[in-house]
């Protein structure tokens, strides 16, 4: 696998055996190594196309299965809020997707605009009511897998990580009490993973990690990874029930804390097998911070109660 790189995938596709195709590396990816393909010099010429190689990095298959992230992908596609699948190169699991022209999003330029926020709720809501995934994903029993791996693999475990696996089991009881339906899940929905086109329309990309889940972890996680006020947190929760509901806003809070754990063991266990060059250590300690920043807020017990 370390030595499958974008000039071993691009021989592999025969579509594109008679074509010029050439490709430079799309940086940014912290699980996979991923490259710009141009083939015939891009869209408007005759059989070319502008596309995303997407090749796995070294010991994601810990965590992802190649088969669940192609489903997912289709699906969404479907559901026309994600590009589409246009090569699967196996048994490595490379992944030729149409590049979507556009601005990414970061998270200073979602954080602090109500409307875009909105729109990021909203498309949200268009996969997880139009989508149906073959993966299904229970989040504590994911986190627990995680910490095995991590365990297993004697990686790193800072103190701060394991008194936050301890409240884990506080937030499940309490998130098993009453349950919505699963949806299909993104799960990673970092603001890189938003992009808005020439017309306005946002897609949202990397689906490796989706599943039928929690809707309310797909929100949680959302807010986990961006600097949101209290404000926008809440009109998150407003936005996606179609008005302010408390206990599943305390259930998107409780979410938050949850997703911060999971990508810190997840920042472990890449810490100690990643050949990526990102420091995974520091920040997977910031996604703690985030976690227990829930655990610290005074509206915590509220939450538990009413989630």
């Amino acid at each position: 696998m370390s030595h499958f790189g974008p000039d071993e995938a691009i021989a592999r596709i025969a579509d594109w055996e008679d074509k010029d195709v050439r490709w430079e590396e799309l940086g940014g990816g912290i699980t996979n190594h991923n490259y710009i393909v141009m083939v015939n010099g891009g869209p408007g010429n005759p059989g070319g196309g502008k596309y995303v190689l997407r090749v796995p990095g070294q010991g994601t298959d810990m965590f992802i299965d190649r088969e669940v992230e192609r489903d997912c992908m289709v699906q969404v596609a479907k559901a026309g809020v994600g590009p589409a699948v246009v090569h699967q190169i196996d048994p490595e699991g490379a992944l030729v997707i149409d590049f979507v022209e556009g601005e990414i999003v970061h998270p200073e330029t979602m954080a602090g605009r109500p409307e875009r926020i909105k729109q990021a709720v909203e498309t949200v809501k268009v996969f997880h009511t139009k989508a149906v995934f073959k993966n299904q994903i229970k989040i504590f029993d994911m986190l627990r897998r995680y910490t095995k791996i991590a365990r297993d693999n004697d990686t790193p475990m800072p103190p701060e990580l394991e008194s936050l696996l301890l409240e884990m089991e506080t937030i499940e009881k309490a998130t098993a009490v009453n349950p919505p339906g699963d949806v299909a899940c993104h799960n990673d929905l970092l603001s890189e993973n938003f992009i808005i086109d020439a017309h306005g329309k946002m897609w949202i990309i990397d689906w490796e990690y989706g599943g039928m889940t929690d809707p309310f972890f797909d929100l949680g996680d959302f807010v986990m990874e961006h600097p949101f006020s209290r404000d926008e947190e809440r009109l998150i929760a407003a936005t996606y029930c179609g008005e302010m509901d408390e206990g599943r806003f305390g259930r998107m809070m409780l979410y938050k804390s949850v997703s911060g754990v999971w990508w810190g063991v997840w920042a472990m266990i890449q810490h100690t097998f990643s050949k990526i060059e990102f420091d995974y250590m520091e920040w997977g300690l910031e996604r703690m911070a985030r976690a227990q920043s829930v655990v610290d807020d005074p509206d915590y017990r509220t939450w538990l109660a009413n989630a």
